[in-house]
């Protein structure tokens, strides 16, 4: 990626609630070309102490936990970026590949989208492989997508792009609803390799049963929509 003067800013959006055991794991190994780190965060233990130990710099937004699309799009409306790349804080992604979900940026696409499928995962159980192989065929067929992987949270957007992206979900079908919309609109989409590894520490607020029905839902309502 280009680093001049005349670059885009960069700013990162990360989601926290209940991450304090995995943020040593994240926030040290953020690329200095990130200018921005925006945390929206919902714990109930120390985890904004330990990020303000790691990234005094970070702009903290303290709201009561809403869901996972709820804080993003708070974050999205703090930050202040020519570019935004979204990621977890559990230690899964690993901020070193931010540079590659910027290159498809700087050369013609509107949002990078991170693919498991492209890059591997460590962390993808049988159940979880075969569901999200379900919704992304599903999508793909009723939509005229060409996506590999669906239910991933590494992305990065185009300040442009991201403000026609108007979600309403606040769980965890943001990134289906994102996936849906980029499509409708008309965005051009680069899916990225990426490399899932196992959460460090603690234990998912994702719940497989209940986060399918509502993935699954979401994509039946994107055709209503």
């Amino acid at each position: 990626m280009n680093t001049t003067e005349t670059r885009p800013k960069i700013s990162l959006v990360i989601p926290t609630m209940n991450e304090a055991a995995n943020i040593p794991h994240v926030l040290p190994n953020i690329p200095d070309l990130v200018d921005e780190v925006v945390i929206v965060d919902s714990s109930t233990d120390d985890t904004v102490d330990v990020i303000r130990r790691y990234r005094p710099d970070a702009k903290i937004i303290r709201e009561e936990p809403r869901g996972k699309g709820s804080a993003l799009k708070t974050g999205f409306k703090h930050a202040t970026g020519d570019l935004i790349v979204m990621m977890d804080a559990d230690g899964s992604m690993d901020p070193g590949e931010i540079p590659a979900f910027l290159d498809p940026l700087l050369n013609g696409h509107e949002v990078a989208k991170g693919s498991r499928i492209l890059g591997g995962s460590e962390d993808l159980t049988p159940l979880r492989k075969l569901g999200n192989q379900c919704f992304v065929a599903m999508v793909n067929y009723l939509y005229g997508t060409e996506y590999t992987d669906l239910c991933y949270g590494y992305r990065a957007f185009k300040r442009e792009a991201l403000n026609r992206l108007e979600t309403e979900s606040r769980g965890f079908d943001v990134e289906t609803e994102q996936s849906i919309l980029m499509k409708k609109i008309g965005l051009k989409v680069c899916e990225v390799p990426s490399y899932e590894r196992s959460r460090r520490h603690g234990k998912s607020n994702l719940n497989t049963f209940k986060d399918g029905f509502l993935i699954l839902k979401r994509i039946m309502k994107g055709l209503r929509a």
